[in-house]
């Protein structure tokens, strides 16, 4: 008894020290604490570079598809005229392209939203190289037209993909920003396609000992044209997180009256701005030759270097939006290029002619990185795809249509009139962007399931 009783008092005075310790110790720490102050949550830090991953991605892509858009323009025309093919069978060609941009646009836009647009795009990545080394082997007229279309419809998910996929992908406040950047790397150094496809083509004559429009030289620019592309898609299987690029998939949920009638007023400016765009862009150089004798070489020049200041001009994107407001800024954009349309084929001189051109050039590189994202976040994520696709087709028609009427125009009433026709164009689509766009709600959000 005596024995039990002095070892209960024994753990009665052990714990009593153990406690004391504790006590002791959790004083001095917070005596440390108080006296290092208050300890601070680390920051959230945004991307180390550029807009983050995803983003960095997309516009990574983005310039290696204007170097492979603009070096295509250039050598195939060449490489089927050397083939033997006349100017009417090019031109049919081309038209071919297009009906197949025409057609595809809208399917594949839904196909995006149903199966995801980043996978859709990683995918393109992969098979847009074949097609365009489908193109560069070809030699026979069935083959060539098989694989324009092959390359056509697969282009169309650039197109459809990349817009939404952008706008997920980075903060409201940066959109602009980012296709300001993006409309830079499409058609500022994208121009620079030209030059190096040209440099392809005559280093490799210098190897095989043929001339630069042999058309063995022209294949390998081709070839070079299909490598490019593929090393540049192969980043976009990176693209992991989905959900931050608003690239959530929109199930069997059917198209509303509301939705139709919501892309109704967001798609009819852009169509009569693409007909407007389009009556002038595939004439410009006749006009230039027609008019002031300019000859391919420096023909070739001025319009790379309005293409490059084209580029340049979208910078300036961010700082017209934040003074004028996105509308505000696309109609003013809108009538700056119908006063440049008009003066331009108003110019005496070629040095004025070419100034004005220089500066439609600019003024209609910066309304796609304003344009673009304002009206694409208009719509829930899930439906973004869709209108992107319409987007292509209002493009399609636009260029079908404005090319086709202006051609008319001139062949009956001369340069005047049709460039009239264009700037006229321009104007109505900034009058239908004010009365369509007037309420339209803020930024959607995501449908509900």
């Amino acid at each position: 008894m005596v024995v039990r009783t002095a070892g209960a008092k024994q753990a009665r005075c052990g714990r009593a020290r153990r406690e004391w310790v504790r006590g002791m110790v959790e004083t001095t720490l917070e005596g440390q604490r108080t006296q290092a102050g208050p300890v601070e949550e680390p920051e959230r830090r945004g991307p180390r570079f550029g807009f983050g991953a995803t983003a960095n991605t997309l516009l990574g892509y983005t310039l290696v598809k204007g170097l492979q858009m603009t070096l295509h323009n250039l050598i195939f025309p060449l490489y089927a005229y050397s083939l033997g093919y006349d100017l009417a069978t090019i031109g049919r060609l081309n038209a071919t392209g297009a009906l197949m941009v025409l057609v595809a646009s809208v399917p594949l836009g839904m196909l995006a939203d149903r199966v995801g647009r980043a996978r859709l795009l990683a995918i393109s990545g992969i098979l847009l190289p074949i097609s365009l080394l489908g193109v560069g082997l070809a030699r026979s007229l069935p083959a060539l037209i098989f694989w324009m279309l092959v390359q056509n419809a697969i282009a169309v998910i650039y197109w459809s993909a990349t817009s939404p996929l952008l706008i997920g992908a980075v903060t409201p406040e940066q959109r602009v920003r980012a296709f300001s950047i993006n409309s830079f790397f499409l058609w500022g150094v994208g121009a620079l396609g030209s030059a190096i496809g040209g440099g392809v083509a005559a280093s490799a004559a210098g190897i095989l000992g043929v001339s630069s429009d042999d058309t063995a030289a022209l294949r390998v620019a081709l070839v070079f044209n299909a490598l490019l592309t593929l090393v540049g898609g192969l980043p976009l299987w990176r693209i992991r997180n989905l959900e931050s690029a608003g690239d959530r998939s929109a199930g069997r949920a059917p198209l509303r009256l509301a939705d139709l009638r919501l892309f109704g007023r967001l798609l009819i400016p852009d169509a009569l701005q693409a007909c407007g765009s389009g009556a002038i862009i595939g004439f410009l150089p006749l006009f230039f030759t027609l008019r002031f004798g300019v000859e391919p070489g420096p023909l070739g020049a001025i319009f790379t270097i309005t293409g490059v200041l084209g580029g340049v001009a979208a910078l300036s994107a961010p700082i017209i939006a934040r003074h004028f407001g996105n509308i505000g800024a696309i109609g003013g954009l809108m009538g700056g290029i119908a006063v440049c349309i008009a003066l331009l084929v108003a110019m005496p001189f070629l040095v004025g002619a070419v100034i004005f051109e220089a500066l439609r050039a600019g003024l209609r590189g910066t309304i796609d990185p304003i344009y673009t994202p304002y009206a694409i976040s208009r719509v829930a994520p899930e439906r973004r795809g869709t209108l992107a696709g319409l987007y292509n087709v209002t493009y399609a028609t636009g260029f079908s249509l404005g090319p086709l009427i202006s051609g008319w125009v001139q062949v009956n009433y001369g340069f005047g009139p049709a460039f009239i026709m264009s700037a006229s164009a321009y104007i109505l689509a900034a009058l239908a962007m004010f009365t369509l766009w007037r309420g339209l709600p803020d930024e959607a959000p995501a449908a509900r399931a």
